[in-house]
């Protein structure tokens, strides 16, 4: 018969676990080195000891509670260590305690609440919750929550949680500073309804909700508005709340997405950090899409750190993954087999192999969708390097057509990828064509430039 839990799981213990990519033994051997720096007689701890921790079937005693303190370099609160007695006197959350402080640093002044709720209506999107506007009951309800003088409740949840899916239907279509401000005040309103609850379901859906809020401005930060620094504050929003949430699948989405920062500026370390947790959650069970993503982000990652090898090989792994077997999250709708043939054309580029760059770009290209328009400029960039060292002009051809997509759907991650092309392509009037075409782009949509 399976052991009986005498407490409730540590999620909090086994997140933070998780997020640095340690295994059960691996945390038991730094406790055991952290007693023996302190003089403390060595008792027996193993992987099991740790694993039976995380489980419930056993509570840390107090020698051991004050070494993961220091290991982790976070309070017992944070790490699953107090009593539900002890838990009971905190007034806030101190996970969403952390999550507003770092909400608070995306702007300098941040967003009030009447802007947030503003921008959710400015967009139209707050669903069944706002449609009969401030005078209604579901306002008011709402407003009560948001007061502290009202209670959480299942609809307000799934009226959340329902906006967030439909911001990240417009990405694809909506200009990205909008989108940002909408999506942006959506999170800080999930934040600050997380404060409302105390029931363990609404809690653990709401922050799953606003996990997927705070990734998704982050992807628009990032990937959009070219934000590093914006992006990294709202992926470690996510992250916290994927551990309220209790979704690995989700947690490892965040992280992955979290590792393109350090990947970008080419710190290898530091993304590869990140890259590493999130397979460590994959492996509580993701599905073929989930897994072959994540090896997909390492194989740009190394891409752009120089290493043709390691991404050639999660390439590979990549390609493997997506034909396993399980299921994916709805929100996945970012990733699938033309993304795929994208990430590994960039690959084969980075290893020089630019035959089969081309091949699997117009695969990708091929398979897109016609509302795909920010992906479309980033492939035929990427098929124009393919092509730019054999055939010139088929190479300004494909970079004419990808600022051709920029101009319908601008991208400052399209823009960055013809940019780099551009500059490597021989002048003529083609050429200065599609450079001054590229530069109109650029001035409107970033004016600062023209100033």
């Amino acid at each position: 018969m399976p052991t009986a839990h005498r407490h409730p799981p540590n999620r909090q213990l086994s997140w933070e676990r998780l997020q640095r990519g340690w295994s059960y033994e691996e945390l038991a051997e730094r406790i055991r080195v952290s007693m023996e720096r302190a003089g403390e007689t060595f008792t027996g701890l193993t992987a099991n000891t740790v694993r039976r921790w995380e489980t419930g079937e056993r509570w840390p005693e107090p020698r051991y509670r004050k070494h993961l303190v220091a290991i982790f370099n976070k309070p017992a609160s944070e790490l699953g260590l107090l009593t539900p007695e002890e838990l009971a006197m905190r007034p806030v959350s101190d996970v969403v305690r952390e999550i507003r402080r770092l909400l608070s640093m995306i702007g300098d002044e941040g967003i009030d609440r009447g802007t947030f709720l503003r921008a959710l209506l400015g967009v139209g999107l707050f669903g069944p919750l706002l449609t009969e506007g401030p005078d209604s009951p579901a306002w008011k309800r709402l407003e009560s929550v948001l007061d502290g003088r009202g209670n959480l409740d299942a609809d307000s949840v799934d009226a959340y949680a329902d906006v967030v899916t439909r911001q990240s239907a417009l990405y694809w279509s909506t200009p990205a500073a909008e989108l940002f401000e909408a999506s942006a005040a959506h999170t800080q309103l999930g934040v600050r309804l997380l404060r409302t609850s105390s029931s363990t379901d609404l809690r653990e859906r709401l922050a799953g909700a606003a996990a997927r809020s705070a990734l998704l401005t982050g992807r628009i930060a990032f990937f959009d508005l070219q934000q590093p620094v914006t992006a990294q504050r709202l992926f470690q929003t996510a992250i916290l709340a994927t551990r309220e949430c209790g979704d690995h699948a989700l947690a490892a989405a965040v992280l992955a997405h979290a590792a393109f920062v350090p990947g970008f500026a080419r710190d290898e370390a530091a993304a590869q950090g990140l890259i590493e947790a999130a397979f460590a959650h994959a492996w509580h069970g993701v599905g073929p899409l989930t897994r072959a993503w994540l090896h997909c982000v390492a194989s740009e990652i190394r891409a752009r750190c120089g290493d043709a090898k390691g991404c050639l090989r999660h390439i590979d792994r990549a390609d493997r993954a997506i034909d396993g077997t399980g299921d994916d999250p709805a929100w996945l709708d970012f990733f699938g087999r033309a993304r795929l043939d994208g990430f590994a054309g960039y690959s084969a580029l980075a290893a020089g192999e630019t035959a089969e760059a081309a091949r699997r770009l117009d695969r990708a290209l091929g398979a897109l969708g016609d509302g795909e328009g920010k992906q479309r400029s980033v492939l035929l960039a990427d098929l124009a390097a393919a092509h730019a060292g054999s055939d010139a002009d088929l190479a300004i051809a494909r970079l004419d057509e990808a600022v051709e997509a920029l101009t319908g759907a601008w991208y400052a991650t399209g823009y960055e990828r013809i940019d780099r092309v551009q500059r490597a392509l021989p002048d003529g009037r083609e050429m200065q064509t599609v450079r001054e075409r590229l530069h109109a782009l650029d001035r409107l949509h970033r004016p600062e430039l023209s100033a």
